[in-house]
């Protein structure tokens, strides 16, 4: 049985080209506290978002979510399936999407508001502003906030280490698009992609009490690393 309560952290390495600064690498951890139900082999699990740690690969361009802004968001249960391979446990989810910054008719296919004006948006942080809310900073002289769309999706395939312990790889896209922001120089297009090595994009999972919250997740951390 893996009713109950879950950490889990997600490790993703993604690519961008942007205007002036050029190609860069992003690591990015993302912190996750999970409730699992389980009935017979079928799993659903609902996702209460902590934090998300971004690690530029250079210090021209910085990028940052803040824990309110990524505690705000509200996903969707997911439908993930337990399975005996033969040789143990594992769990496979298929794809599974997550808008953030505004309600679509189909989530997966609609096109990403580009205009601050456009009526599917939502202002999901709750500061006034149109979508979510993200801190950038470029070659060190340009500060301000973007107010973004983001359209997430992932699926996961991992493996029961033991009966509080699951690892695994994921698979995962991401689209953005910045409807307004502080400076002009936030709001030039850019290209962004995942890393096409498969090896980096991993997850872990442990089980945990009804104590911990996003703080404690926080500061446990580094056991998950």
């Amino acid at each position: 049985s893996l009713t109950g309560k879950w950490a889990m952290v997600q490790f993703l390495v993604a690519a961008a080209d942007l205007p002036i600064v050029g190609t860069l690498y992003i690591d990015t951890i993302v912190g996750v506290l999970t409730e699992v139900t389980q009935t017979g082999s079928a799993l659903v699990m609902q996702d209460a978002y902590c934090f998300t740690d971004t690690y530029p690969s250079t210090i021209l361009f910085r990028t940052d979510i803040p824990d309110v802004v990524l505690q705000s968001i509200q996903p969707d249960p997911r439908t993930v399936a337990l399975h005996d391979n033969g040789a143990g446990w594992e769990i496979i989810q298929d794809w599974h999407t997550e808008v953030r910054g505004a309600v679509f008719e189909f989530p997966e296919t609609d096109e990403l508001p580009t205009s601050a004006d456009d009526p599917r948006l939502v202002d999901i942080d709750g500061d006034g502003n149109p979508g979510m809310t993200i801190l950038a900073e470029v070659l060190g002289l340009f500060q301000g906030e973007a107010y973004a769309v983001q359209r997430y999706r992932y699926s996961l395939q991992g493996t029961l280490v033991d009966e509080d312990t699951i690892i695994g790889q994921l698979q995962w896209t991401s689209e953005q698009t910045i409807v307004a922001g502080t400076h002009d120089i936030l709001l030039l297009p850019f290209e962004d992609y995942t890393d096409p090595d498969s090896s980096k994009h991993r997850f872990i999972m442990k089980r945990v009490d009804d104590s911990w919250d996003s703080e404690l997740l926080r500061e446990r951390l580094p056991e998950f690393l």
